[in-house]
């Protein structure tokens, strides 16, 4: 159950909540407010998250309309109390404007998504260097692969360029962040040996391929999933992204070194 605050002219209430019930709305309240330079309508709005996309679309066209979405989940009750329970568990899938505008919104930062990158190539490159594994796995939890993976999976099948490109552009840059990382450490320590966990990351096996396929198909049902039936956290289903690109990132970088130190 998703909540929108909408606001619309003095007078146009009315009809947001004919169009909220319409999308079958529950706790509808309408408000008289008062805006910068004029009378609003105030519209309160729940309803289920598959309705969130036709009802936005149904009211695109009201004159001087402004809506906030919540993100997030509310239970919205009513009576009688032995509903409750079915009212609750009644959770649908996230809807796809809404998927692509989180996809949107996740494209903006980039000074903490390149730190990220930066920190993951750090701890890979000392898991490597040290035969820690445990540490891997936290790279992987703190390499940013999978947003950009999945907003090119978004913007291939919308047919958005522009999100495609900062995708692309995102992924490439994570990827190179933490190569240059990995290279640098391996550089300034002189590294000359590959370590056990090195040779063994480096023997990649033809079923490989299937890691990135589950990786895709778990980070697809954890886009569209509401944030209270999600069985899995984004921050796993990221990590399986991960798996398949920051130790070979790693390996990556601190392969220049190696090749280096064996033919000077």
């Amino acid at each position: 159950m998703r909540q929108l605050f909408v606001q619309v002219p003095r007078g146009s209430g009315k009809t947001v909540l004919e169009i909220a019930k319409a999308c079958k709305g529950t706790n509808l309240a309408q408000i008289e407010a008062t805006g910068v330079d004029r009378g609003l309508d105030l519209v309160l709005i729940h309803v289920s998250n598959g309705e969130v996309e036709e009802l936005l679309g149904k009211l695109q066209d009201l004159p001087d309309l402004s809506v906030t979405l919540l993100p997030t989940g509310v239970m919205s009750l009513h009576p009688p109390a032995s509903d409750a329970a079915e009212q609750v568990t009644n959770v649908e899938e996230r809807s796809p404007i809404e998927i692509f505008l989180a996809g949107l919104q996740s494209t903006g930062s980039w000074k903490g998504f390149l730190s990220y990158a930066f920190f993951a190539g750090i701890i890979v490159w000392i898991g490597l260097y040290t035969n820690t594994s445990y540490l891997l796995v936290a790279a992987m939890l703190l390499a940013p692969f999978a947003g950009p993976a999945m907003n090119t999976a978004l913007a291939t099948a919308r047919g958005d360029l522009k999100l495609l490109g900062c995708s692309i552009l995102r992924y490439f840059a994570a990827l190179s962040v933490t190569i240059a990382t990995t290279g640098l450490l391996s550089l300034i320590l002189q590294q000359q040996n590959p370590t056990s966990l090195m040779i063994d990351g480096s023997q990649i096996s033809s079923v490989s391929v299937l890691i990135l396929l589950a990786a895709g198909a778990a980070g697809a049902l954890s886009l569209i999933k509401s944030d209270r039936s999600s069985l899995v956290s984004g921050a796993a289903t990221g990590m399986l992204v991960s798996a398949s690109l920051a130790p070979p990132a790693g390996l990556i970088g601190m392969g220049r070194q190696l090749v280096v130190g064996i033919w000077p």
